[in-house]
């Protein structure tokens, strides 16, 4: 048995500071992740490029878990089935195993920190055959044990950026349970992912 589901359209209203206003394949692969983490493997999943009947052929992935077993898929509705339901804005849809949900288990909960987060945003120009996967884990790995979200929320291919190459933007934060983290600590943390990201995938910050 399946389960699946699909969002469109705009994900916040409509305002001024609301300058992306479509959803798109990060914003559903965030939705996913979100669900299945509730089984408490959220850092394990892997995301892989696949082509399936019915989407776009080059915006889908297969979603994996730890022992490397297929649980879903998603990704953009194929442009000749949008264009045959006369529908006028991109659709992400995903399908999971049924299974993969059940098995879910409460995951455990730590007492709130009364300190404040810390979020930072960065941009990297890199190889646009990285996948957006390998750059999360690798970030992931670097960015210390406070971390305690990763978002990518943009990719961009066009003016400014080199062919064969990507902007990819990544939003972080972190928290510590004791204490306040100093903007110091923050910017060797960055550094840190920087360095590992030029190592692995020759990537640059974007200035």
């Amino acid at each position: 048995a399946r389960v699946g589901g699909l969002i469109a359209g705009s994900q916040l209203p409509k305002s001024w500071a609301n300058g992306r206003d479509q959803s798109d394949f990060y914003d559903l692969k965030g939705d996913v992740e979100v669900l299945l983490g509730l089984g408490g493997k959220i850092g394990q999943l892997s995301f892989f490029p696949v082509a399936e009947c019915g989407y776009h052929p080059g915006q889908c992935a297969e979603i994996r878990n730890p022992e490397g077993e297929r649980v879903g898929v998603l990704g953009a509705l194929h442009p000749a089935i949008q264009r045959k339901l006369n529908l006028d804005q991109s659709i992400f849809v995903f399908e999971l195993r049924l299974v993969s949900l059940l098995e879910a288990r409460m995951p455990q909960v730590s007492a709130l920190s009364k300190y404040p987060e810390v979020q930072r945003d960065m941009a990297i120009v890199i190889d646009e055959a990285v996948s957006a996967d390998s750059i999360s884990n690798l970030v992931r790995a670097s960015a210390g044990e406070f971390l305690t979200d990763l978002r990518i929320f943009d990719v961009y291919q066009g003016d400014a950026i080199a062919k064969g190459q990507k902007s990819v933007a990544l939003g972080l934060t972190w928290q510590h349970p004791s204490r306040t983290l100093s903007d110091e600590e923050i910017t060797t943390i960055i550094g840190n992912c920087v360095n590992a990201l030029q190592e692995q995938f020759n990537a640059d910050l974007r200035k």
